[in-house]
Protein backbone atom coordinates (compact mmCIF):
# COMPACT_ATOMS: atom_id res chain seq x y z
CA UNK A 1 0.00 0.00 0.00
CA UNK A 2 2.92 2.36 0.68
CA UNK A 3 4.25 1.90 -2.84
CA UNK A 4 0.90 2.72 -4.40
CA UNK A 5 0.49 5.77 -2.18
CA UNK A 6 3.96 7.00 -3.10
CA UNK A 7 3.16 6.69 -6.81
CA UNK A 8 -0.06 8.66 -6.42
CA UNK A 9 1.73 11.36 -4.45
CA UNK A 10 4.35 11.51 -7.21
CA UNK A 11 1.65 11.79 -9.88
CA UNK A 12 -0.10 14.54 -7.92
CA UNK A 13 3.20 16.34 -7.50
CA UNK A 14 3.91 16.08 -11.24
CA UNK A 15 0.41 17.29 -12.15
CA UNK A 16 0.71 20.30 -9.88
CA UNK A 17 4.13 21.19 -11.26
CA UNK A 18 2.78 20.79 -14.80
CA UNK A 19 -0.08 23.11 -13.91
CA UNK A 20 2.45 25.67 -12.68
CA UNK A 21 4.35 25.29 -15.95
CA UNK A 22 1.28 25.72 -18.18
CA UNK A 23 -0.56 28.29 -16.06
CA UNK A 24 1.96 30.59 -14.34
CA UNK A 25 -0.58 32.26 -11.99
CA UNK A 26 -0.94 28.86 -10.33
CA UNK A 27 2.59 29.22 -9.01
CA UNK A 28 1.80 30.69 -5.63
CA UNK A 29 3.57 30.35 -2.32
CA UNK A 30 1.01 27.77 -1.25
CA UNK A 31 1.50 25.57 -4.29
CA UNK A 32 5.28 25.74 -3.92
CA UNK A 33 5.04 24.72 -0.28
CA UNK A 34 2.62 21.94 -1.17
CA UNK A 35 4.89 20.47 -3.83
CA UNK A 36 8.33 20.99 -2.31
CA UNK A 37 7.60 20.50 1.37
CA UNK A 38 4.75 18.00 1.55
CA UNK A 39 4.09 16.00 -1.63
CA UNK A 40 7.66 15.46 -2.81
CA UNK A 41 9.18 14.49 0.55
CA UNK A 42 6.17 12.32 1.34
CA UNK A 43 6.42 10.45 -1.93
CA UNK A 44 10.17 9.98 -1.62
CA UNK A 45 9.87 8.85 1.99
CA UNK A 46 7.22 6.23 1.25
CA UNK A 47 9.10 4.96 -1.80
CA UNK A 48 12.30 4.77 0.22
CA UNK A 49 10.55 2.83 2.95
CA UNK A 50 9.31 0.28 0.43
CA UNK A 51 12.75 -0.15 -1.11
CA UNK A 52 14.34 -0.37 2.33
CA UNK A 53 11.86 -2.96 3.55
CA UNK A 54 12.62 -5.27 0.63
CA UNK A 55 16.34 -4.63 0.34
CA UNK A 56 17.43 -8.14 1.36
CA UNK A 57 14.83 -10.22 -0.50
CA UNK A 58 16.87 -12.63 -2.58
CA UNK A 59 13.99 -14.35 -4.36
CA UNK A 60 11.13 -11.87 -4.22
CA UNK A 61 7.66 -12.85 -5.29
CA UNK A 62 5.79 -10.99 -8.01
CA UNK A 63 4.05 -8.63 -5.58
CA UNK A 64 7.37 -7.47 -4.12
CA UNK A 65 8.79 -6.90 -7.60
CA UNK A 66 5.72 -4.79 -8.45
CA UNK A 67 6.11 -2.77 -5.25
CA UNK A 68 9.75 -2.09 -6.05
CA UNK A 69 8.80 -0.93 -9.54
CA UNK A 70 6.11 1.34 -8.11
CA UNK A 71 8.58 2.81 -5.64
CA UNK A 72 11.16 3.49 -8.36
CA UNK A 73 8.47 5.05 -10.55
CA UNK A 74 7.39 7.29 -7.67
CA UNK A 75 10.97 8.45 -7.18
CA UNK A 76 11.36 9.31 -10.87
CA UNK A 77 8.03 11.16 -11.03
CA UNK A 78 8.79 13.14 -7.89
CA UNK A 79 12.29 14.14 -8.96
CA UNK A 80 10.95 15.19 -12.37
CA UNK A 81 8.26 17.31 -10.71
CA UNK A 82 10.78 18.97 -8.40
CA UNK A 83 13.11 19.66 -11.32
CA UNK A 84 10.26 21.34 -13.21
CA UNK A 85 9.41 23.53 -10.24
CA UNK A 86 13.04 24.52 -9.65
CA UNK A 87 13.58 25.36 -13.33
CA UNK A 88 10.43 27.50 -13.37
CA UNK A 89 11.57 29.23 -10.22
CA UNK A 90 15.05 29.92 -11.64
CA UNK A 91 13.63 31.26 -14.91
CA UNK A 92 11.25 33.56 -13.06
CA UNK A 93 14.01 34.72 -10.71
CA UNK A 94 16.29 35.60 -13.63
CA UNK A 95 13.57 37.68 -15.30
CA UNK A 96 13.44 40.09 -12.38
Amino acid sequence: MLALTSVWLGVLCLLLSGLMLMYPPAMTQGSLILVLEFLAPGSLCLAGLVLWAHRKDENPEAAVVAQRLQAKTAIVLTLLACAIVYVIFLVLANKE
